[in-house]
């Protein structure tokens, strides 16, 4: 599936993005540890080409699985949310999360950019 690139570096790609670190502060601490990785822009081509259309795919799927599963439940609870942006500032994206009480999982997140069409 990976064609050319080692799955080692898609997993170290997968494990940095996951934990929410910054790439060049993990080859920071590679460089002080005498490690060699791959580049930067190797990272960001990893989550282009694998990562974030892997990671759509499953929460999508997990998304459906989820509502089809409270089909069945009575007396369901849900909960909404959207945000645009905090006073002072201008909002260029909206988001949107719809999170199930019943069982305290977020079901349905949507990110939209903000046009100029809307009044």
């Amino acid at each position: 599936m990976f064609g050319k690139y080692p799955a080692g570096n898609i997993l170290l790609s997968f494990g940095v993005l996951m934990t929410g670190a910054s790439i060049s502060k993990i080859f920071l601490v590679f460089w002080h540890m005498g490690l060699s990785a791959y580049s930067p822009r190797t990272f960001f081509v990893h989550q282009k080409s694998f990562l974030f259309p892997i990671i759509l795919s499953y929460w999508e799927r997990y998304g459906a699985y989820l509502i089809a599963q409270l089909k069945n439940v009575a007396n369901v609870v849900w909960s909404g949310d959207g945000w645009f942006d905090s006073m002072g500032h201008s909002a260029k994206y909206g988001a949107y999360t719809m999170f199930c009480n019943t069982i305290l999982k977020v079901v349905h997140f949507e990110l939209h950019q903000v046009s100029d069409s809307i009044n």
